[in-house]
């Protein structure tokens, strides 16, 4: 095997060291100048004789055999020539278009082999372009990253009008998921707020909420610009104009009449157009409760480092909690298809998922339910007095000392007589009740009056009334019930901030903590806790989380984990929006997950490797070479200057092949024959 790569690459040394053609050629001395040579060659002599000096290479000349005219090697145009007296001509078998000089014309590379060399050059071509092409998206992953990209979502509650600032960037920590990262701005958020402006977001919000201000233009534009100018400090001015600003309103205003809430979106884009950042039309709208859901569950399993994980690994279901709505989306070992079935899929990931919003069930509208569930059970009421504000109750859950009035929403829908409106006031959708709230402060009823807000057949028209300890008394019968591991996101995370627990704490120390905060005055629980939202609330929240979760939802305490204040659904919004910005990414994860694992100088390397093989191959060709290699070292390639065109033909030649010696050495035949030896066999 290795003798044959030797003769190989023997030859293929031979045959590049000759050129390809010859344009030199020599006199003989002591030969007489012959004419009308019948091939076209001249035979003179010059009475300058150039003395020809004789390589190593011409010492053995015993390897080659002579050409006998009887064995039929010449052909019969020699023959015929010889016959007259006129020399052969030398170059007539196999070099018949060349003149003979001591720089011998090449032979050439066989056609096959040609056609091989070409098959190699090309495939190393495709080679080195796909090196490059990885090689190049290298560089601009690692060293020529894109600015980030930023994003503004304004999240329009019931209870308030928040905005989250998102940076969106390339993700090049080879451990991800996605190939994204989201950052909430800004970052030091949570080391800036002191106790005493106690907030659970790194976000700003104005009050009150949305469906607070219908018709009310100048309070529109109070809850909206604030929130712009607070956002415009968080990212830097350059990249204003690039960044995507989303307005998307929930259950507050999902509950309002379609002529309100199109005029709300109507004027809130009129004052977002305006603003420096990137804002359209279709951004500004009303999201479905089970489009609120879908997005809460991308932001936590985000958040939790297992959405788009290969292999794939189990999600978390979510549970946020709003001020008007509870949104429940998990995964479902197979996939249904009905109205709370939707499919997730990055990559080759694929997601089932269950998702639905259970309206009312807000921490806000929940409270709400039970001043409703109050004034239903009080005699003799009109719906006169319910438009006065002349309605006075009690509430077990409200602090000793506490009297404010009151806007209720449930009211209207509990107590209704003689038609729908009083006064020419509508009581149906938007209506509002002012009741005078007294606060009594008895913690047993208080968690009876928040079991029966938990209980769906206690406050609308189910029938018959669902018991709480056999089934899951918040949810209805065509909705599937909870599996997994769930997070508690929102209004959980902000009910066990509210009273300093961590989110480690069982749920029988809120309702502990709950109990005690009730049993205090209302003049010394105010003053408490840091300044903040709905504090009076805070005692009817506490029993109401809990009985959700153990008797509304049926869920175990011990798959219940409280979620940080941080994730929200306003960041699954970014994230999807961040996802448009690298659709190859996203799309193509299968080979994202292939690039990460090639070693950068393994890659250069293959590279240069290919580059060098390249060259080679095209030396092969004999058409391309570098001068360098070109230049002539031993004597026999050493140009002769001679005068005569002219070339007697002293030596006839053989097809050159390797010759293997007794030695074992290989020897290349670059000497000719010699005439005279040739004259006696011809004799």
């Amino acid at each position: 095997m290795f003798s044959k790569f030797a003769e190989i690459v023997s030859s293929i040394a031979t045959r590049l060291s000759a050129p390809n053609n010859s344009s030199l050629s020599f006199k003989s001395p002591g030969l007489p100048t012959l004419r009308g040579s019948p091939l076209g060659y001249t035979f003179s002599s010059s009475e300058k004789e150039a003395n020809l000096r004789l390589s190593s290479s011409l010492q053995d000349l015993s390897p080659y055999r002579l050409l006998d005219l009887e064995d039929g090697d010449l052909s019969p145009g020699i023959k015929r020539n010889l016959s007259h007296g006129i020399p052969p001509n030398p170059l007539q078998k196999g070099n018949s278009g060349s003149s003979f000089s001591k720089e011998k014309a090449s032979p050439g590379i066989p056609s096959r082999q040609k056609k091989c060399v070409r098959v190699i050059c090309v495939l190393l071509c495709l080679l080195m372009f796909a090196c490059l092409s990885v090689a190049m998206r290298f560089l601009y992953s690692n060293w020529f990253r894109g600015p980030s990209k930023f994003y503004v979502v304004i999240d329009c509650g019931s209870t308030g009008t928040r905005v989250y600032v998102y940076q969106a960037s390339v993700n090049h920590n080879k451990d991800a998921n996605l190939p994204i990262l989201l950052k909430s701005l800004p970052e030091d958020f949570h080391k800036k707020v002191g106790s005493k402006s106690w907030r659970a977001y790194n976000r700003m919000e104005t009050e009150p909420g949305f469906d607070k201000l219908v018709h009310n233009v100048s309070g529109l534009r109070e809850a909206i610009e604030p929130l712009v100018q607070w956002a415009k400090k968080q990212i830097p001015v350059k990249s204003h104009k690039n960044t995507s600003l989303f307005l998307y309103a929930t259950a507050g205003l999902r509950r309002l009449p379609s002529s309100d809430s199109e005029w709300l979106l109507k004027n809130a884009w009129s004052i977002l157009k305006s603003s420096p950042f990137l804002c359209k039309r279709e951004w500004v709208k009303i999201i479905t409760g089970m489009e609120e859901a879908y997005y809460g569950w991308i932001a936590l399993n985000y958040h939790t480092c297992v959405l788009g994980a290969m292999p794939k690994k189990d999600t978390f279901g979510a549970l946020d909690l709003g001020g008007s709505s509870l949104q429940v989306t998990f995964e479902s070992k197979e996939g249904a298809h009905d109205k709370t079935s939707l499919k997730l899929s990055i990559g080759p990931v694929h997601h089932h998922l269950r998702a639905y919003s259970l309206s009312g069930y807000g921490l806000n509208d929940a409270f709400d339910r039970s001043v409703a569930h109050l004034v239903k059970r009080l005699p003799q009421i009109t719906n006169t007095d319910l438009v006065s504000g002349k309605v006075k109750i009690k509430h077990p859950c409200l602090q000793s000392g506490y009297k404010e009035q009151y806007m209720c929403s449930h009211c209207a829908s509990v107590h209704r007589e003689g038609g729908s409106t009083i006064g020419g006031k509508e009581m149906g959708k938007g209506f509002r009740a002012a009741i005078q709230l007294i606060g009594t402060s008895k913690w047993e009823e208080c968690s009876a009056l928040a079991k029966v807000a938990v209980n769906l057949s206690a406050w609308t028209d189910h029938s018959p009334g669902i018991d709480c300890k056999l089934q899951p008394c918040a949810l209805a019968d065509d909705l599937p019930r909870p599996f997994g591991h769930f997070y508690a996101m929102s209004g959980f995370y902000v009910v066990y901030r509210f009273f300093n627990l961590t989110p480690d704490a069982p749920l029988d120390d809120v309702l502990e903590k709950g109990r005690e905060f009730c049993e205090k005055s209302w003049d010394v629980a105010k003053i408490s806790v840091p300044p903040q939202p709905f504090i009076e609330q805070y005692c009817f929240r506490a029993p109401y989380a809990v009985l959700l979760l153990r008797e509304g939802l049926h869920i175990p305490d011990d798959h219940v984990i409280i979620g940080s204040g941080s994730i929200t659904w306003t960041l699954g919004i970014a994230l999807l929006e961040a996802g448009k910005e690298f659709p190859d990414r996203i799309e193509f994860h299968s080979s994202e997950l292939f690039w990460e694992k090639i070693n950068p100088v393994f890659l250069f390397a293959i590279l240069f490797a290919s580059l060098c093989v390249l060259v080679c191959a095209l030396s092969c060709t004999g058409n391309w070479m570098p001068k360098f290699f070109r230049k002539p070292y031993l004597p026999i390639f050493r140009h002769i200057s001679v005068t005569s065109t002219s070339v007697p033909a002293p030596f006839r030649f053989q097809r050159w092949s390797p010759i293997n010696t007794a030695e074992g050495r290989i020897k290349m035949p670059l000497s000719p024959t010699n005439a005279s030896t040739s004259a006696k066999t011809i004799g």
